[in-house]
């Protein structure tokens, strides 16, 4: 085989078993914190993307849970 398909399966290999292990990281929107500041830097607010969790799920986790299979 190519060398650059087997690291591109190795690379995909790694980041399924990290979707596996950790399958939340932070939100892109609120950087984790959970809360938008306003433009003063006083009030905040909680953010709808995730809720105020801070937390979202990999698009690898969601591809995971979608080809499960609920049986």
């Amino acid at each position: 085989m190519d060398p650059i398909i087997v690291l591109a399966l190795g690379a995909l290999a790694l980041y399924l078993a990290a979707c596996w292990i950790w399958p939340f990281s932070a939100c892109g929107r609120c950087h984790g914190a959970g809360r938008h500041r306003s433009p003063s830097g006083k009030a905040f607010r909680q953010c709808r993307r995730c809720k105020g969790s801070g937390r979202r799920v990999r698009v690898g986790r969601r591809l995971f849970e979608a080809t499960r299979g609920k049986s």
